[in-house]
């Protein structure tokens, strides 16, 4: 419908009148994409991965697993337990051996890290090595040290007796260097014991752990 003033509606004034809904400025594009045509197939469906399927970006890794682990089985830590039960049993061998066995333990301290050292389970495990021998150069040495200070003892008793003077042997004058000779072997057995809980304790901890050269001397190497 025309205004008899204005011409159509919507249409610019002083030009051409159109009819009446043109939109000014053309034709507007159609919303959206058309659909395809009938019969056209569709693409497939997929379906989502289920639960528990491997995902593209690989697997986690378990808890615990170091960085960097790829899959497999977790690497296991060190064998702590034969490691610990190598310088204990130095220990007790050489403690509760030396007290029950009228100090004969004191030379057998060797034997029970040498038997962890030469287990066929343990000849290849590099941790258990380093340790076992670690106590068996400590049992080793004890015994050495313990023989020393068996003919030191009984040395000076008899240096004693054969050099000094009737007055001398009469008195209190041999207790000196037998006591001197018994307070230099208990400090050293004290250190020694220290030194092996010390390791027995890094060996469970999963540290190594090397003896002072004085307590265990390098005599067997891993």
């Amino acid at each position: 419908m025309s205004d008899p003033h204005g011409g159509a509606y919507g249409a610019v004034p002083g030009g051409p009148q159109g009819p009446y809904g043109t939109p000014p400025h053309g034709p507007q594009p159609a919303y959206g994409t058309p659909p395809p045509p009938y019969g056209t197939p569709q693409p497939p469906y997929e379906a989502p991965p289920s639960y528990g399927s491997p995902s593209p970006y690989g697997s986690p890794a378990p808890y615990g697993a170091p960085q960097g682990w790829s899959g497999g089985a977790p690497p296991s830590g060190p064998s702590t337990g034969p490691a610990m039960w190598a310088h204990l049993g130095a220990l007790l061998t050489v403690t509760v051996g030396s007290g029950m066995c009228c100090g004969l333990g004191a030379f057998l301290g060797w034997i029970f890290p040498m038997s962890v050292r030469s287990n066929d389970r343990h000849r290849h495990d590099p941790y258990v090595r380093h340790h076992a021998t670690q106590a068996v150069n400590f049992g080793i040495t004890q015994a050495i040290v313990a023989a020393l200070g068996v003919v030191l003892y009984f040395g000076s008793a008899v240096i004693f007796a054969a050099v000094g003077t009737e007055a001398q042997r009469n008195s209190s004058g041999l207790a000196v260097p037998l006591v001197t000779v018994l307070v230099i072997m208990a400090a050293y057995g004290i250190s020694g014991m220290v030194c092996a809980v010390i390791g027995t304790v890094k060996a469970n901890r999963g540290e190594l752990w090397t003896y002072p050269r004085l307590i265990a001397w390098p005599l067997s190497k891993g």
